[in-house]
């Protein structure tokens, strides 16, 4: 740069970083705290993909529900998503199969897996169902929590009642 003459690709470049780092940030907090995120944009939720904890944690089907609670303390989650066995279907082992499938059938979590205690099949429903449509599923269903998927059936998160309860409480029905 000479004396007194701005480097306008350097700026610009400079602009273009800290836009970029900006947007990762953003989108960090989006996945780690969709909601608080919608607050603090001014956004109302309308679908399950806007409210949803995305990236759930999958395990293998043979995992031992001992590691596999051990993950889900280490992690502050109450569920885990349980990969395809030889049966083919994805499950989803939650903190309520562990005591009403474990703890209540005085069955060691070490010598079970986590196929054998997950809800199969998983109560799935798409990126774009309205908030009001999957509160009646869960409710019809008698269920806390389904995966969303993508157009193939691949899980791409978790809404729970919680989220859609909180949701609700900070913004009132989506209309």
């Amino acid at each position: 740069m000479q004396s007194g003459r701005v480097d306008l690709a350097k700026y610009q470049q400079e602009r273009e970083q800290a836009i970029e780092q900006d947007r990762k940030v953003r989108e960090l907090r989006r996945v780690s705290s969709p909601l608080e995120e919608m607050i603090a944009s001014g956004r109302t939720p309308h679908t399950v993909g806007d409210l949803m904890n995305p990236n759930p944690v999958s395990v293998p089907a043979e995992t031992s529900v001992e590691d596999a609670m051990h993950l889900m303390r280490e992690k502050r989650i109450s569920s885990v998503i349980t990969q395809p066995g030889p049966d083919g279907d994805w499950g989803i082992m939650t903190q309520r199969d562990v005591i009403s499938r474990i703890v209540s059938k005085n069955r060691q979590p070490s010598s079970v897996r986590v196929d054998e205690v997950a809800s199969k099949p998983l109560k799935t429903v798409p990126l774009d169902m309205s908030l009001h449509d999957c509160a009646e599923k869960m409710a019809s269903e008698n269920i806390r929590r389904v995966v969303v998927v993508d157009n193939v059936g691949e899980p791409l998160g978790i809404i729970s009642d919680t989220d859609i309860f909180a949701s609700v409480e900070q913004f009132g029905l989506p209309e």
